[in-house]
């Protein structure tokens, strides 16, 4: 099968859902989700509920209280954290929840590293750090490229 083109304004989607939802234009956006790796939801899958419960809040307090998904919006200014909430009947983009977390452009800073089909990303914002994780993509590496440069 024959690689398909990328999209010419790939994460364009997520930019106008963004932008629906603050006032200050965005200059990009992109849906990130708390840490996971294929390997804990295979033992949490097989070990009970006790052990998911606990996945889960560790994958929690490691994205530093961000929800399970969410989208980080770039202006010129300030990025924005908005919740996601990615169900059956919400379509792709899911349905939009508030915003979680706004910070200062300047403070910050962003490191990511691939894993398997994951870029493991470690976003630090005010002085928190924030695990989470995305897609291994292109598209996603030059948003945090866009992300990680300063104002």
């Amino acid at each position: 099968m024959a690689k398909m083109d990328e999209p010419e304004d790939g994460l364009k989607e997520w930019r106008e859902a963004a932008q629906a939802q603050i006032s200050e234009p965005v200059i990009e956006a992109c849906l990130l989700t708390r840490p996971t790796s294929y390997a804990g939801n295979a033992i949490a899958s097989h070990s009970g509920p006790l052990v998911g419960m606990l996945l889960r809040k560790s994958r929690e307090i490691r994205a530093g209280g961000l929800p399970q998904h969410f989208l980080v919006a770039i202006t010129e200014h300030e990025v924005v954290a908005l919740e996601r909430k990615l169900t059956a009947r919400g379509g792709p983009l899911g349905k939009p929840g508030g915003a979680v977390a706004r910070w200062p452009r300047s403070q910050v800073g962003v490191t990511w590293s691939p894993a398997g089909y994951l870029l493991k990303i470690r976003l630090v914002a005010a002085g928190e750090v924030h695990e989470c994780s995305a897609t291994k993509h292109a598209l996603v590496e030059q948003f945090l490229e866009l992300l990680s440069e300063p104002d």
